[in-house]
């Protein structure tokens, strides 16, 4: 079983990849005190990763080498993220039995769900203390279930070892994003209920988060690369161009007046009606979230991660559409830095495209 929940002390470096390329961040410091020493985003020049697997291992692993010999991280320890669509994930119930017999309970529960059987997969699982609760047959609790088939793993974990990095675990991308947000306080209130949304190339990963914990995840194929083919067949322009562009772009909302420039105005009005699905995807997680409720629980705030947070306005337009407050996440938030002045808007890519990354090196110096 591979560790995908696992704390340790020592890890630095948290490694996204997606098909547009590599984030990093290097972290340094002790429990109380990380600070960040490097964010670093490498663009892909061809097609290396599609679908959550990386096709070109070769050509990414002297990515890797590459960036290593070129900012010197102090240690080479590494958390390193999965997509949400590539893993199962299920809040279950079960018995509140010893941790050794919920671990093959685990297990079985996830090859009932998946075309696989237990051997061919990675579990892990996480007790959710809060749920713990008296049933008909004796006390139950809700467990995270996470599941990987192995050879995803093993694709993920050969380009890493052939960079020579050590991998101490995986995680799953919109979990890594919640430990960033707990790291930046901004879900830590026990009375309270947050949305996170992780906005990705790919996917849009929507997470009800309590207590610091995912308690109902949903997933939809929707993300950064829908907003560029959107863009690029409205305006007639190439993927680059639209890159170039996304910075300027700002969503329509009550009161905001037109640009003079025409392409920004069509550019807006050819993606609102993906962030308008997107917040229709939120509000369905939470409607499904409170189905089973006699009173529903409100949202405290909804709260926007990923490469796919590209354009202005984006926070004040899902909130508009929900009529929940909404932010966009620096999860560089109380982190002390030990880096010279960068700009926010590191293009093409922006800082909360570092939402993943940063959880990921978080997951190693903070418990």
């Amino acid at each position: 079983m591979i560790s995908l929940f696992k704390k340790t002390s020592k890890n630095h470096i948290g490694l996204d990849i997606s098909p547009e390329g590599i984030t990093m961040v290097f972290l340094k410091g002790e429990n109380e005190n990380p600070s960040l020493k490097e964010y670093i985003y490498k663009p892909f020049q061809q097609q290396v990763y599609k679908n959550g697997y990386i096709e070109n291992p070769q050509i990414l692993t002297e990515e890797l080498k590459s960036i290593i010999n070129e900012y010197k991280p102090e240690s080479k320890e590494t958390v390193i993220s999965i997509p949400g669509n590539v893993a199962f994930t299920k809040k279950i119930t079960l018995p509140d039995l010893p941790y050794e017999e919920l671990k093959t309970i685990a297990s079985q529960e996830a090859s009932k769900h998946l075309p696989f059987n237990a051997n061919e997969l990675n579990v892990d699982f996480q007790i959710l203390d809060a749920t713990r609760r008296p049933g008909e047959a004796g006390k139950l609790v809700d467990i995270a279930l996470c599941a990987i088939p192995k050879a995803v793993v093993r694709n993920y974990l050969d380009v890493a070892f052939g960079a020579g990095l050590i991998v101490n675990a995986i995680d799953i991308s919109p979990f890594a994003m919640i430990k960033a947000l707990a790291n930046a306080e901004l879900i830590n209130d026990p009375e309270k209920t947050y949305i996170s949304a992780l906005i990705d190339y790919a996917n849009t990963d929507i997470n009800v988060i309590q207590n610091g914990m995912p308690v109902f995840s949903h997933s939809v194929q929707m993300g950064r690369k829908n907003i560029i083919e959107c863009i690029a067949n409205n305006l007639t322009k190439k993927k680059e161009e639209v890159i170039e562009l996304l910075p300027e772009v700002a969503l329509m909302i009550p009161g905001s007046e037109m640009d003079e420039n025409p392409d920004l105005n069509r550019a807006s009005t050819a993606v609102k009606s993906i962030y308008s699905n997107i917040s229709g995807e939120i509000q369905k997680a939470i409607e499904f979230f409170n189905s089973d409720r006699a009173e529903p629980i409100d949202i405290e705030t909804v709260i926007l991660g990923g490469s796919g947070v590209c354009l202005q306005n984006i926070d004040k337009y899902v909130s508009n559409k929900l009529k929940i407050e909404t932010c966009i996440f620096n999860p560089f938030t109380n982190l002390s830095e030990e880096l010279q002045n960068k700009e926010n808007l590191l293009s093409p890519v922006n800082i909360p495209s570092f939402s993943t990354s940063t959880g990921l090196a978080l997951k190693e110096l903070k418990n």
